[in-house]
């Protein structure tokens, strides 16, 4: 019998992304097949990070029982709907583990779940076979090997991760090492002059690697080191890769330079000199220099990778990209510009940079989500949603309230990139037209951009988009954690909070009448009690039992709303006096004033830079 080749749908890389679709599909009985160049699947992880340490979470013990919360916290495992699923938390406690165990996790998943995987399979060129009829479905997609087999598909899927080094363009760059293929030797580093070129996860990872054994380390790079703990953003640099940054600061030799890089060379003795831009605000006039530092033993390019090879594909297929190469251009449900042809895994971060879609702890939900919609786009199938009928006020509020106490995909694709939406269609009384009953659809986990798009949503006369956010935008820029103080606890729409809270936004026939933000909490709950002293848990779900019957009419409203019950407010909190007040605006404002003050006499521009390493 010969080998099947013609799919309906087809991915390239065994990934955890391409596994994670291959999972769905296969329980959905999808016709598809995985393709694999390595001879198992996850090979990214063989090797990288090069320093092994994953600086994915995974932790274990997080006091609630619920799986679902606890998938917040596991920031390594594969969805799976079995009642005993294959938890990545079961093969190591390490906050950090080695990639190595994700390795064998990946690989076990495999072995536990039924895949359509072929393995030693090395797709070397893409081509679009378009019928310019007007018909896509006609259109299929070629995948040839290196050994010269062909696959067929009408739908593709690219899941082959940071596929190439995105290489600084500057000359001489050849000569250097990179993240890919610098030696962990740390012999060779001891007391040697590197220069680090990059200042995201991987650049740190290295300079931490090395900074024990290296005499001197210089990070160059062009922009501001982004703050995971600032940003909110898991792909900006971790605390856990920034001890250079510790011992910079701490005048231990490393340091960190703003600059950019703009040639590299080899000198008689061996050695490298590079060249640089840095931007000087502070000096009179303000400018820019050119300069030169030589001398160094070891120059290691960290600048990242790119996310699509588009050496794979021929003129009939070629994506279109941004940011220099690096990311595909990818529309609301991670489609490219190439009809029928999707990317998955960390290149979905192509249009996320504020949740978690570098991460499996984030596209495991985007794939999860984007299964079900090809489901809809090619199968005809209705998008999966749960349906509450008759409409019972207590019923659907607490349900919602617990749903979003609990749930993993709207947690780490926060920001209202994935969201719910519950679609409301009441029933009137022909005498009163008084709002009766009804139903509401619920569905699950939706690029947000995506469901704006859609007639189903723009002609509904009552949608609620539910989603989980932070409010960090709302404080000033970068400031320090000890400031990043709770919001006021008498407000009923909390809109200014320091915790991640559910969001809910009404909309009428697509524009939005009302946004609640319903107020967070230290573990990000809204059906538990925050303290022994919080007398008023229900606060949460009567904020959208309120919600609810403005818009519906359906039920009762009146419910109260405060964090503490009238009598309990004079019990545990005090107000301050006027003169507290004062003091206390004092206090801040001499901070304030202390932050600003400069050892300058250049006043032309506010100085921005420290010159100090030059």
């Amino acid at each position: 019998m010969a080998e099947k080749t013609d799919y309906e749908y087809i991915v390239v890389g065994a990934g955890p992304a391409g596994v994670q679709m291959a999972y769905y599909m296969e329980k959905y009985k999808m016709d598809y097949l995985v393709v694999e160049r390595a001879d198992g699947p996850g090979s990214f992880y063989r090797k990288y990070p090069r320093h092994r340490n994953l600086i994915s979470i995974n932790k274990k013990y997080n006091v609630f029982p619920e799986p679902e919360f606890n998938m917040r916290h596991d920031w390594n495992s594969l969805l799976c709907d079995e009642e005993d699923p294959l938890l990545f938390t079961d093969y190591s406690e390490d906050l950090f583990p080695n990639a190595g165990l994700l390795v064998k996790y990946i690989e076990d998943f495999c072995k536990k779940y039924k895949t359509n995987i072929r393995y030693n399979t090395n797709i070397t060129n893409v081509h679009r076979d378009d019928k310019n009829d007007g018909n896509r479905s006609r259109s299929r997609f070629t995948l040839t090997d290196e050994k010269g087999n062909k696959f067929t598909c009408r739908v593709l899927m690219i899941g082959t991760g940071p596929i190439l080094p995105h290489e600084p363009q500057i000359p001489g760059v050849e000569l250097i090492d990179s993240y890919q293929d610098h030696s962990l030797d740390l012999e060779e580093y001891k007391n040697k002059k590197v220069c680090i070129l990059g200042g995201g996860n991987s650049a740190f990872e290295v300079a931490d690697h090395l900074a024990g054994s290296a005499g001197l380390i210089h990070m160059f790079n062009r922009h501001p080191v982004k703050f995971a703990w600032d940003t909110h953003f898991v792909g900006h640099l971790r605390a856990v890769n920034n001890n250079v940054l510790d011992m910079y600061h701490l005048k231990s030799l490393h340091a960190l330079r703003k600059c950019e890089a703009t040639r590299v060379w080899k000198t008689e003795d061996g050695k490298f000199s590079i060249e640089y831009n840095m931007h000087l605000p502070n000096w009179d006039p303000p400018g820019t220099g050119r300069f030169v530092t030589s001398g160094y033993d070891k120059i290691i390019s960290c600048t990242g990778w790119k996310f699509i090879n588009m050496g794979m594909f021929d003129e009939t297929c070629k994506a279109e990209t941004h940011t220099e190469g690096k990311y595909p251009i990818l529309d609301e449900h991670w489609q490219s510009t190439v009809p029928d042809m999707y990317l998955i895994g960390t290149a979905m971060q192509a249009r996320d940079r504020r949740a978690a879609s570098g991460f499996i702890h984030g596209f495991r939900y985007n794939v999860r989500t984007l299964t079900n919609m090809l489901r809809s786009t090619y199968d005809g199938r209705e998008l999966n949603r749960e349906v509450f009928s008759p409409i019972d006020q207590d019923e659907i509020c607490n349900w919602v309230v617990k749903h979003v106490s609990i749930v993993s995909a709207l947690y780490q694709m926060g920001q209202g990139y994935l969201c719910d939406v519950m679609l409301v269609d009441k029933e009137g009384d022909a005498k009163t037209d008084k709002p009766t009953s009804g139903k509401i659809e619920y569905l699950r986990e939706l690029p947000q951009a995506w469901v704006k798009k859609q007639d189903w949503f723009m002609d509904a006369k009552l949608a609620i988009i539910v989603t989980i956010e932070d409010t960090i935008s709302k404080y000033p820029s970068l400031s320090a954690t000890e400031f990043f103080t709770p919001g006021d606890a008498n407000a009923s729409n909390c809109k200014c909070s320091p915790f991640p809270q559910a969001v809910f936004r009404v909309y009428k026939n697509g524009e939005m009448a009302e946004e609640l933000y319903i107020g967070g909490s230290l573990v990000v709950r809204a059906d538990t009690r925050n303290f022994d002293g919080d007398t008023n848990p229900e606060r949460y779900v009567n904020k959208v039992k309120n919600l609810f019957h403005r818009h519906t009419g359906i039920g009762k409203d009146g419910f109260y709303e405060q964090l503490f019950t009238p009598d309990m407010w004079p019990k545990v909190y005090r107000p301050w006096t006027q003169e507290e007040i004062a003091q206390q605006t004092k206090m801040e404002m001499d901070k304030l004033k202390k932050s600003s003050q400069y050892e300058c006499s250049i006043s032309i521009l506010k100085p921005t830079v420290d010159v100090s390493d030059m």
